[in-house]
């Protein structure tokens, strides 16, 4: 599925991340990787705890770290689409949110 700005996602439910320092870090230890989030994408992975289109996602980010509307959407939909690759999230294109 694309991921677009207007597209709503959620964490899946067990998948857990551990904080270290300003770092989220996880092991899938059947896939043999370790996934690490630096401080902004650990800020959108909180912010996914509930349903959020990935648009609103941005704009939260875009007023907490010093990044502008077009790089954030692109980062983040880059993140997102390693994620759900990786099975860590969950993404619909309903009007839930």
């Amino acid at each position: 599925m694309k991921i677009l700005p207007g597209s709503v996602v959620q964490r899946s439910k067990d998948i857990l991340f551990s904080r270290i320092d300003d770092e989220l870090l996880a092991i899938d230890a059947k896939a043999g990787y370790c996934y690490s989030l630096n401080d902004t994408a650990s800020r959108a992975w909180e912010l996914i705890s509930s349903p959020l289109r990935v648009e609103t996602v941005c704009a939260r980010l875009t007023e907490e770290f010093d990044i502008d509307k077009v790089a954030c959407e692109r980062d983040i939909v880059e993140l997102f689409e390693r994620l759900n690759n990786a099975g860590f999230i969950r993404i619909s294109d309903d009007n839930t949110p």
